[in-house]
């Protein structure tokens, strides 16, 4: 996962602990549990724009992934495992702002 150079730096934290937890890139197995974990830390706007950056999708698509995981109830074990492996690579730093 390459370290995207267009985000802001508010979010170049998160996307820097991003791409160390994910060096060969987010697996789409933890893509949703991320979302679903970093939603409450981030707006909508932002954390699509984070996640569009450190996974090459589109920004849009990514926001429209964001509803619909806040609408819909996430895999406790899935999001507990990005939190632990988040955590790993400076989670708590990034969040330490809310």
């Amino acid at each position: 996962m390459n370290m995207p150079d267009s985000l802001p730096p508010t979010l170049s934290g998160a996307a820097r602990m991003l791409c160390s937890a994910y060096p060969s890139g987010m697996p789409d197995t933890a893509y949703f549990a991320v979302l679903a974990l970093l939603h409450e830390h981030f707006s909508d706007r932002n954390l699509a724009e984070l996640m569009a950056a450190v996974t090459v999708k589109d920004a849009a698509t990514v926001l429209n992934d964001i509803y619909a995981c806040a609408s819909s109830k996430r895999e406790p074990a899935a999001i507990a495992a990005a939190r632990n492996l988040l955590a790993r690579h400076g989670l708590h730093a990034v969040c330490a702002g809310d």
